[in-house]
Formats: structure tokens, C-alpha cells, sequence
């Protein structure tokens, strides 16, 4: 019965669990998830299973999936799950992690993949990249810590027409410094700039039943 509650009751930051941390509900197309959101969330907190999918909404992962190309390069702030989903639909993906006890974890899955670049990194070291050259990667997934930074460092390093993803786009949207704030803000920017593209997903997540709001920019 604990479980059920913890699953339906919604976080304080949310209207409900289905709404993001902007107050969008989730449209009806997004409701075709639910089951599968169900049975992912209750495996996941029963006995900690968790599918081969990105933490991301599930339109976002559709259109992933569809998108990200076999030569390509990419970069990930924060891994988990999507680094091995990701590492099966591209080139080469570098994977960078900044929580020891995570990062131990997660290797342990790497062991035999053999296209990742698995880093643990701290302080400015996490989201500098100074050892890359600008313009390296075709896709760069924003969804660990200092998303403000990395939002910065990602301008310079995505391709032109290369495309960049923040997760929880909708975090802390009542702090107007928040760091989630400051990443968003930092793209659209860029996005003016460039004349680039930005796209919004708002979604139920697999093994998590709530929705949140993910940002897809090209650039």
C-alpha cells in the first residue's frame, strides 16, 4: 500500500504527476505511455529493475530514435541507462559522471561496450572540455549536474546543425537563477543567435510515474 501512495501522490513541485514543474499537462497522446510508465515505476521500485532506456520522455526517445545516426559523435553530462542505449545508435559517445558510488555502478554495464569513453570528473573538470576542440559533436545530452555550465560548454562544441537536449527543462522554473533556469535561458539564446531550432517535450518518463519537460535545440 506504501508503494501505491509514493507512486500516486504527486511532489510538491507538480500540480500532479501529470503535469511538469511549469504547470503543463500532459496531452492526451502522451496518456498512450501510461502503462508502460506503470510497469517500469512499479519494477523499479519493487526490486530495482530498470529497462535499457534513457531517462527522457518518451515522444523525446522516440524522436531520438529517429534522429541520432550511426557516425555520430556524442557527449553525455550524467549517465545511467541512456549510456548504453545511446552507445547502440552512435559512433562514439563519451559519458561523463561526477557521482563516485553512480559511476562505479554504472562501469560495471560498460564492461564489454566498447564505442564509450567512460569519465569520472569533478569541479570544473566536469563541464570545461577543454581536451576536445570545438565542433566535435553532433549530439550532446545535458542531464547531470552544472547544467548551466555545460549548457555554455555545449555551444561550443556542438557542430553546426548539431543538436543539443537539456532534460527537466522544467526544473526549478519558480527560481529564475536556478541552475536548470540558467541552462535553458543559455540555449535559447543561442538558439536566437544561430537562428537554430528549439523543440519541447512534455512527457511521462519510463520508471518514474510523473511527467517532465525536455528541451531538443539545433544549432
Amino acid at each position: 500500500m506504501q508503494i501505491i501512495n509514493k507512486i500516486i501522490t504527486g511532489g510538491k513541485a507538480h500540480k500532479s504527476r501529470f503535469h511538469d514543474e511549469k504547470g503543463n499537462l500532459l496531452d492526451l497522446k502522451g496518456f498512450i505511455y501510461l502503462p508502460h510508465c506503470l510497469v517500469t515505476t512499479l519494477a523499479r521500485v519493487s526490486i530495482g529493475y530498470r529497462p535499457v532506456l534513457p531517462w527522457l520522455g518518451y515522444r523525446a526517445i522516440k524522436h531520438l530514435e529517429k534522429l541520432l545516426q550511426p557516425n555520430w559523435n556524442m557527449i553525455e553530462w550524467g549517465s545511467g541507462m541512456s549510456t548504453l542505449w545511446f552507445a547502440q545508435r552512435v559512433q562514439n559517445l563519451t559519458s561523463i559522471e561526477d557521482y563516485q558510488p553512480w559511476y562505479d555502478k554504472v562501469k560495471l554495464t560498460l564492461d564489454k561496450v566498447q564505442n564509450v569513453d567512460y569519465q569520472f570528473k569533478t569541479g570544473n573538470d566536469y563541464f570545461t572540455l577543454d581536451n576536445y576542440p570545438d565542433r566535435t559533436f553532433d549530439f550532446i545530452l545535458i542531464d547531470g549536474s552544472e547544467r548551466g555550465n555545460c549548457a555554455k560548454t555545449a555551444i561550443t562544441k556542438i557542430k553546426r546543425g548539431g543538436y543539443i537536449y537539456l532534460d527537466n527543462s522544467d526544473k526549478h522554473s519558480t527560481s529564475e537563477g536556478g541552475d536548470t533556469r540558467i541552462a535553458e535561458q543559455t540555449l535559447l539564446n543561442a538558439v536566437k543567435e544561430k537562428g537554430g531550432e528549439a523543440l519541447y517535450f512534455v512527457d511521462l518518463v519510463p520508471t518514474y510515474l510523473a511527467v517532465n519537460q525536455g528541451m531538443l535545440v539545433k544549432l
